[in-house]
């Protein structure tokens, strides 16, 4: 059996629903659990025997984000409140 390492996210403007496929785990993985949370919005279509998964989530899931960026300060006192020592 080949391993299928594509990934992919498919829509029309202006339509309401998003065709996704995916074979990263991770994200098999989301699909499932939001298949289970909301049965109405997200619609597990097949279970692929190349292992990925072929679902319907609403496009207004779908979100573009890049990574946040914190400075040096912002860091450390992130690492503070992890610690339990942040100052007040």
């Amino acid at each position: 059996m080949d391993r299928c390492n594509e990934n992919v996210i498919e829509f029309l403007e202006n339509q309401e629903r998003a065709t996704v496929t995916f074979s990263q785990g991770r994200y098999k993985s989301r699909i499932r659990k939001l298949a289970k949370e909301y049965p109405e919005a997200c619609e597990i279509v097949a279970e692929n025997p190349d292992g990925s998964i072929y679902a319907h989530i609403p496009t207004s899931w779908i979100k573009i984000s890049p990574p946040r960026q914190f400075t040096e300060e912002q860091r450390q006192r992130m690492g503070e409140r992890l610690n339990g020592n942040s100052r007040k």
